[in-house]
């Protein structure tokens, strides 16, 4: 499982500000454009401060050699900066790290996000219930992520589990088989026989369905579409279909309309798949199922030692009653 970094989130949010603030197009994405003037929030929606006055950045003495840009008390340091990059990079593949135009985007960027970021605090946003709880849910999303990962660290399937499960399982790993099939559908059992009678006596399956079966596909001399094991239009057919080879004819059976005789077009798949090509997949299944297994059992661990209580009564209120 992979580590989860509060620095992945930011930057997820650094690559929707980008777009939204600045335009795909600085990003290396899409045709250029002239940016929009950033529109002003009304007064009444974000009480607005003063800016800081020259006397307070000369406090802060000068600026540090590794700081890009300072603002108030926050400082990008080039450190911080390439770790964003970096990090950018790796959310969007197509993203041009090496490109100045793309760098100073994000470098814009990470600026205009602290001085809205500073304006919201000194505007005390930060205080209200819907931030608090927002901040709070996603502390906690990280902190879960955080134990799951290092419970599950070390907790990795090998190849000899995969091969393992494969030898016992290899039913599993076959290829679905497709059918093609054709039908005949008419309304009295007798019927039908005599129609299967023509059939097996060389009689043209194609020209008796278009002849005399009533479904809307005898003139197509009754084709369905392919469908896979198991997917066919009734139970009744899977049946008739499930031993025919290619070019067989099933006999009469009751269907949902009437009396069938279906014949089986082509017969595709069925072979089994070799380990080789399953081996990565059934490697990752595998230790996501271990770990997932790894989790449940602590958190049991965690029930019995801590033992929530439960208001039956309220949760049946408010959630309804299980089986209902």
């Amino acid at each position: 499982m992979k580590k989860p970094a509060a620095a992945t989130y930011g930057v997820l949010f650094l690559t929707f500000s980008l777009a939204f603030l600045t335009g795909c197009d600085l990003l290396g994405w899409g045709p250029k454009k002239q940016e929009p003037a950033p529109s002003q929030p009304p007064a009444a929606a974000i009480p607005v401060t003063a800016p800081a006055s020259p006397s307070a950045q000369e406090v802060q003495g000068p600026l540090p050699s590794d700081a890009l840009v300072r603002i108030g008390q926050w400082t990008l340091t080039s450190e911080d900066f390439n770790n964003r990059i970096n990090l950018l990079k790796q959310q969007l593949p197509d993203f041009k790290e090496n490109d100045p135009n793309s760098k100073g985007a994000v470098l814009d960027e990470l600026v205009r996000q602290q001085l809205l970021v500073q304006e919201a605090e000194n505007s005390n946003l930060g205080n209200t219930k819907e931030i608090k709880d927002a901040v709070e849910d996603f502390r906690k999303t990280l902190l879960v992520q955080e134990m799951a990962s290092r419970l599950t660290k070390d907790v990795i399937a090998t190849e000899d589990d995969a091969r393992s499960y494969y030898d016992l399982n290899k039913d599993k790993f076959v290829e679905p088989v497709t059918w093609g099939v054709s039908e005949i559908l008419v309304g009295d059992e007798a019927a039908a026989k005599s129609i299967l009678v023509q059939i097996l006596q060389g009689g043209d399956f194609a020209q008796i369905a278009q002849a005399q079966s009533k479904l809307a596909n005898g003139a197509q001399g009754g084709k369905l579409k392919p469908f896979t094991a198991g997917k066919a239009p009734f139970d009744a057919m899977q049946t008739a279909i499930a031993n025919l080879d290619e070019g067989g004819v099933s006999g009469v059976f009751k269907g949902p309309d009437g009396f069938y005789i279906v014949k089986v077009d082509s017969k595709k798949g069925g072979e089994p798949r070799t380990f080789a090509d399953v081996k990565k997949d059934l490697i990752y299944g595998l230790t996501m199922q271990k770990q997932q297994t790894v989790i449940l059992n602590y958190l049991k661990d965690l029930a019995e030692k801590n033992k929530p209580e439960y208001n039956k009564d309220l949760i049946e209120q408010v959630i309804g009653k299980a089986g209902q």
